[in-house]
C-alpha cells in the first residue's frame, strides 16, 4: 500500500529543494523535489512549523478540473500552524511564495491523513 504521508523540509541549505528559486519561492507537486505524493480522497491535516521568513506564505491547493485552486483560507499559512481539510481530489500542490532572501527558511511541512 502506498504511503499518503508527506513530510517536507523546506530548508534549501539542508534539503536542496530544486523546485524553489533562490528566494525560496515556487511550487512543490508530483514532479518536484521534494515530491508531494498523490493522495486518496479524505480528511487530512496540513501542518507547518519552523521559522517563516519575512513575507513567506505556504498555500495548499488541490486540482479541480485542469487547475489547482486553494483548498480554503485555513490552508494558507504565514506562520507556524495548521488546519484540517477534506478533499475529494487526489492531487495536491504546495505553493511557497512571498519570500525574499536566500530561501533558507527553516520550515517543516506535514500533510497526513486523519482517517
Amino acid at each position: 500500500m502506498a504511503s499518503y504521508i508527506t513530510n517536507i523540509n523546506l530548508n534549501r541549505s539542508t534539503h536542496g529543494t530544486s523546485s524553489l528559486d533562490a528566494d525560496g519561492n515556487g511550487t512543490l507537486g508530483f514532479s518536484s523535489n521534494p515530491v508531494i505524493n498523490k493522495t486518496k480522497a479524505g480528511t487530512y491535516c496540513f501542518l507547518a512549523s519552523g521559522t517563516f521568513g519575512s513575507g513567506r506564505t505556504l498555500t495548499l491547493q488541490h486540482k479541480v478540473g485542469g487547475a489547482f485552486v486553494t483548498i480554503g483560507p485555513d490552508t494558507v499559512l504565514t506562520a507556524p500552524g495548521g488546519s484540517v481539510f477534506t478533499s475529494t481530489q487526489t492531487e495536491l500542490q504546495l505553493v511557497v511564495s512571498g519570500g525574499s532572501g536566500d530561501g533558507n527558511d527553516d520550515l517543516y511541512v506535514v500533510i497526513s491523513p486523519l482517517n
